[in-house]
């Protein structure tokens, strides 16, 4: 054999043994690192989708629900989610009459459900009528200074609120506040008598939130589990079921619309859905923006 090949071959086989003690070095050899991960303390939700809208919805009817999901983003459990729109800052002047439907709150017609069959008003404003209401009883409350509708999609119902205390230094002043009344017709406006009488009166208690609400809770009609709020000088009604702010903690019917314990990563659904009632003008209603609660 050629002195040649045999010194390749040696070298060869050498160096395949130099690489294998290499490989076998480094497969017989290791160490480790510790890995350690701290989470902060965080509280926090997350409301998905961030827009809903509502389109071509006809007055008198229901625009139709959109799921929402809550989800604990956050390091903390939380519990007690409570509902909250700006309808009060968007509708801050009686929007009847205008023809411009820029005027209406989009929160005022916004309805929610946590358990897909009843809905609730979140946020809604109805305005007082500025004339008379013709073959009206307003019997059921004591010195009848304010009425109107309550809108709800294609009925209307007539309300009527009773003076409340008025001070010494104005004592033929109007004011909504402690012992003022609040009282609503069960039967659907047909302009008759008898479903313009309003009955099953609720005395209103000012709120400790705020001393230009004075609220109740409604247990019978077309608004029951609602809460009515009157502002002080009695141009307007506040409902609503699932504002927990400092104005409306004090009234029964007000809760939480997920009172459980929301652990994190977890999520809950509910339903939203647009009921516009008859007489809003056609076009865009002022945009509201609905603000989900959680305590941790």
């Amino acid at each position: 054999m050629n002195r040649n090949l045999l010194v390749l071959e040696a070298l060869f086989v050498l160096f395949i043994a130099i690489l294998m003690g290499v490989v076998i070095t480094i497969a017989d050899t290791s160490d480790t690192v510790a890995l350690d991960v701290n989470v902060s303390e965080t509280a926090s939700i997350s409301v998905i989708p961030t827009y809903l809208n509502w389109t071509q919805v006809a007055t008198g009817s229901a625009g139709g629900y959109r799921n929402l999901t809550i989800k604990n983003a956050g390091s903390l459990n939380v519990s007690n989610l409570s509902a909250y729109v700006d309808t009060l800052t968007d509708e801050t002047t009686r929007p009847y009459q205008s023809g411009d439907p820029a005027d209406f709150a989009a929160g005022g017609v916004i309805t929610l459900s946590n358990d897909s069959t009843n809905y609730y008003f979140v946020g809604r404003l109805e305005w007082n009528w500025t004339e008379d209401i013709a073959d009206s009883d307003w019997s059921a409350v004591t010195s009848p200074v304010a009425w109107g509708y309550h809108r709800n999609t294609s009925k209307d119902y007539v309300w009527v609120l009773g003076n409340g205390t008025s001070p010494a230094g104005d004592p033929d002043g109007v004011y909504c506040n402690n012992s003022a009344q609040f009282a609503i017709e069960t039967e659907e406006d047909l302009g008759t008598t008898e479903t313009r009488t309003p009955i099953n009166m609720i005395s209103l208690t000012t709120s400790t939130g705020s001393s230009e609400w004075a609220y109740g809770a409604v247990t019978t009609g077309t608004l029951s589990g609602h809460c009515v709020a009157s502002s002080i000088n009695c141009d307007k009604i506040y409902i609503m079921k699932y504002d927990r702010t400092a104005n409306y903690t004090d009234c029964t019917n007000t809760e939480y619309f997920y009172n459980g314990n929301l652990s994190t990563g977890n999520t809950v659904r509910i339903r939203v859905d647009s009921w516009v009632p008859n007489g809003v003008p056609s076009g865009n209603m002022s945009q509201a923006t609905l603000t989900i609660y959680a305590i941790s």
